[in-house]
């Protein structure tokens, strides 16, 4: 590991560099909801509420939380600024200015994606060397990950979290393979409460832990993750907080937009495109919604009942792949973005063979012209007219389904996920 940690700064360097120069209009909000918060003071019905130049608040609360104490540093570096420039005539008053412009504190509030980029990179690295892969390839699926675009794009241009609950994901199947098993699950319930994208990998888990016997510390670790939600939420909701909690999570899960497709190159995109037809459209008398749940929990039951059937650990690794896949391929209202836990797991199964390996720079690659898709920064005419081609984005929802349905022919089949095969 230590021959690749000038590649690990090297990644944050680039990342920094890049964090000032451009943003999503979703980072404008995230950091109105933390200026607010800082601001204010006030929790207090914070959750689903109007919020000067944002969107209502509808993630769950530790992001909330996470957003709050980052304002809160972001605002003692000031200070310490204030003070050094006080102290010592030779401080440059103008780094204050740059520090207070709107850029730089957009910038500031990418960091802890960005370090929770370098947070998976790193445990990449540690699940696939638990899983045994070869010294060699664990490095370069990690590295992989730092550098290929649709990563750096989404934390440090973009200004997207992803990678914040993607990281508790990942140390919690870090975890299970070392047979931390109460500690592994308590941080599952962690991560679905800074952004509950990540529930799509719970039934590999919950299959895992079933077989190993650990029932006794599934029940405590979801007693505590119960515990922690309602201590969490209870400063945003004191009045029916625990009925209030749930019904506003399941709320969350619906999103802003009652789309069936949101930029996502799935299955809906191919039949659809992008025509914003709202997912209440029935089909047979059954709305489009109906049909994309019922798609995913039957190849989320296919993919559980062969995962029961197989003792391997890496397995487990694959069954998750597919799972986060497939919830990206057939769920409505599924953004762009929402491919990066899917992601994680190729990049772990990348370090295990070569094949393995082209699977998830192709993703990563498709994945990164989804991205890009509609924002269209920085300004590349040649991609923007490439991507703006119907023709060329249905080829490369094809190219998904395909890898998909290839991905799941050799999970059926017990195809070992072996090394360097």
């Amino acid at each position: 590991m230590k021959k690749i940690w000038p590649f690990f700064l090297l990644a944050l360097a680039l990342r920094i560099v890049l964090s000032p120069i451009y943003h999503h209009s979703d980072a404008d909000t995230i950091f109105y909801w933390g200026k607010y918060l800082w601001e204010k003071k006030d929790f207090l019905y914070f959750l689903g509420k109007a919020v000067p130049d944002a969107m209502p608040a509808v993630y769950p609360p530790i992001f909330y939380y996470l957003l709050f104490i980052w304002q809160g540093f972001y605002d003692l570096v000031g200070k310490i600024f204030w003070w050094s420039n006080l102290k010592w005539p030779l401080f440059p008053s103008s780094l204050i200015f740059w520090y207070q412009s709107f850029d730089v504190r957009i910038a500031f509030n990418k960091i802890p994606a960005i370090l929770a980029d370098l947070g998976c990179a790193w445990l990449i690295y540690s699940i696939s060397r638990t899983l045994k892969a070869k010294e060699s390839f664990s490095k370069l699926t990690a590295l992989f990950f730092l550098f290929l675009p649709f990563s750096w794009y989404n934390s440090a241009y973009w200004g997207q979290v992803d990678s914040l609950y993607s990281f508790f994901i990942l140390l919690g199947f870090f975890l299970i393979l070392r047979q931390r098993y109460l500690l592994a699950i308590f941080l599952f319930g962690v991560s679905v409460l800074i952004k509950s994208s990540g529930i799509v990998v719970l039934p590999a888990v919950l299959i895992l832990v079933v077989k190993k016997k650990r029932l006794i510390d599934l029940w405590w670790a979801s007693l505590a993750v119960c515990l922690l939600a309602f201590i969490l939420y209870f400063p945003f909701q004191p009045l029916n907080t625990l009925s209030w909690a749930v019904n506003f999570y399941l709320q969350s899960f619906r999103g802003e937009l009652n789309y069936l497709v949101s930029n996502a190159f799935n299955f809906w995109a191919l039949l659809f495109g992008f025509d914003q037809r709202s997912d209440g459209t029935t089909f047979w008398g059954i709305p489009f919604r109906l049909w994309g749940f019922l798609l995913f929990f039957l190849l989320v039951i296919i993919i559980s009942a062969k995962l029961w059937q197989k003792t391997c650990t890496k397995q487990f690794i694959l069954a998750a792949f597919l799972s986060s896949f497939a919830a990206f391929l057939f769920l409505p209202r599924i953004h762009e973005r929402y491919f990066y836990t899917a992601l994680l797991f190729s990049a772990i199964l990348g370090s295990l063979g070569r094949k393995w390996l082209m699977i998830f720079i192709l993703l990563s690659m498709l994945h990164f012209f989804n991205l890009y898709h509609f924002w269209w920064h920085p300004g590349i005419a040649f991609l923007t007219a490439l991507l703006s081609n119907m023709f060329i984005i249905r080829a490369i929802i094809v190219s998904n389904i395909i890898i998909f349905g290839y991905c799941c022919f050799l999970f059926v089949k017990n195809e070992p996920v072996g090394n360097n095969r």
